[in-house]
């Protein structure tokens, strides 16, 4: 029974998704608005930034960068699970643009979905 157990949790850990960075959703970027908004109002609702850029001009970039990888459920079939070996991949890429003063000049997201390896069963 204790195998079965440990089997059943095995797959379980395989069969996870797995993810990086801070994925910021259209709905918190409503929370920031052009020309009221501030450096410390976005990084007080999302935390620290993937990346940051200060440019010659004094202002500042923040980027919050997230990437999400789930596997195909062929890649888990035994002898030709490798052959399938991919999975279901999204990203997204928001980019916050700040003045000299620190107040919020100009937001974009941008997202892409795809997939990697081959596929024979429908997801």
């Amino acid at each position: 029974m204790n195998r079965v157990h440990a089997m059943v949790v095995v797959c379980s850990l395989m069969a996870a998704c797995v993810s990086t960075g801070v994925d910021v959703m259209p709905e918190q970027m409503e929370n920031f608005l052009p020309g009221f908004s501030t450096i410390e109002d976005v990084t007080g609702q999302l935390g620290k930034p993937t990346s940051r850029a200060a440019l010659s001009n004094g202002s500042t970039i923040l980027v919050y960068s997230y990437a999400t990888s789930k596997p195909h459920a062929e890649s888990f079939i035994p002898f030709i699970g490798p052959l399938f070996a991919g999975g279901d991949i999204r990203s997204s890429t928001v980019l916050f643009e700040f003045d000299q003063d620190g107040v919020l000049r100009s937001l974009r997201r941008s997202t892409s979905m795809g997939a990697s390896g081959l596929t024979v069963m429908p997801h």
